[in-house]
């Protein structure tokens, strides 16, 4: 990693750990969880976010069973509409013993990175299915958590009997770990500042028809992940009017040339970035779910590649 990129990860974490310092501490973790699964908060909610139902408590769980079957079936449904994509794509004709295949140099780590955004958008999805049911606004983010993380250890015990490859240890920890980061956002408000977002355009491989597989779920060449930075959040009182809330910044990583090992390269980004939620009008809890779920999303914007070399983008798609 050379010293320009050194350099922007060191302002990022410093930016974080300044506003993390200046929160309050936290009761004990175990005490939290406790009070979450009792449905009782230990971290107020905020009671100015939108209701998905107008009996809805933010503070206590009320599971209304009508909501709860809807929300278990349509979760069901896309459980198994994903595992039947998987077996006819990813692990089509892949099947053998279950085993273990470190894999820490797959992709220049780039899909690590891929396993930790898709943790945490599987537990964001998770928590908004259990508020619309009637968990708690703590409740629902061990709930969300719990779904999040029950569904990518599942894909990753898939991955298990795969011939080519097998159980990757390395993607499961960063599984579990975006699948926690929604959980450590709602106990340490500063990161609520940082998201993870993804872009993507199909690869030259993938369009020619060179990339093993054929599909998009490991097309790495063409996807970027990142981690937006809403700055109007970090800055001091007397500095925000000078910045737009809406506008942020994003550090993205990704991984290209992988077909050639002597070229591939991992590129490091730093471009601008927008919080949708400050773009599209409208405050419902639905809208305001969507735009949160757009937030995961990162859309072209200026750039600027500052590893391994320098290159500017007028817009960067992927």
């Amino acid at each position: 990693m050379n010293n320009r990129v050194r350099i922007v990860f060191a302002i990022v974490f410093f930016h974080a750990a300044v506003a993390a310092s200046q929160q309050p501490a936290d009761p004990a973790f175990a005490l939290k969880f406790g009070a979450a699964i009792s449905g009782h908060d230990f971290v107020p909610a905020d009671t100015s976010y939108p209701r998905p139902f107008p009996e809805y408590d933010f503070d206590r769980t009320s599971i209304v069973p009508w909501r709860a079957a809807v929300i278990g079936g349509a979760l069901t449904a896309v459980f198994i509409g994903l595992d039947i994509y998987q077996r006819n794509s990813w692990w089509k004709g892949q099947r053998g013993e279950f085993h273990i295949a470190p894999d820490n140099d797959y992709a220049l780590q780039v899909d690590k990175v891929g396993h930790f955004y898709g943790g945490a958008l599987s537990t964001f999805i998770g928590r908004k299915s259990a508020q619309w049911t009637g968990f708690s606004d703590e409740a629902s983010v061990w709930v969300g958590a719990l779904i999040g993380t029950t569904f990518e250890l599942w894909v990753e015990y898939q991955d298990g009997f795969a011939t080519d490859w097998g159980f990757s240890p390395g993607d499961a920890i960063m599984d579990v770990a975006g699948a926690l980061y929604p959980v450590a956002q709602h106990y340490v408000p500063p990161l609520a500042a940082f998201q993870p977002k993804f872009s993507y355009y199909p690869s030259n491989d993938l369009l020619e028809g060179r990339h093993k597989g054929g599909n998009i779920i490991d097309d790495y060449q063409g996807q970027t992940y990142w981690m937006g930075i809403q700055v109007h959040e970090l800055l001091p009182p007397s500095w925000k009017p000078y910045w737009p809330e809406w506008l942020g910044l994003a550090l993205g990583v990704s991984a290209r040339n992988l077909s050639n090992r002597d070229e591939r390269f991992r590129g490091v980004i730093v471009s601008l970035d927008y919080d949708v939620t400050k773009i599209i009008p409208g405050d419902s809890w639905f809208l305001r779910s969507l735009k949160e779920g757009l937030n995961f999303v990162h859309f072209p914007a200026p750039a600027v590649r500052i590893s391994p070399d320098v290159v500017f983008y007028g817009l960067y798609f992927n």
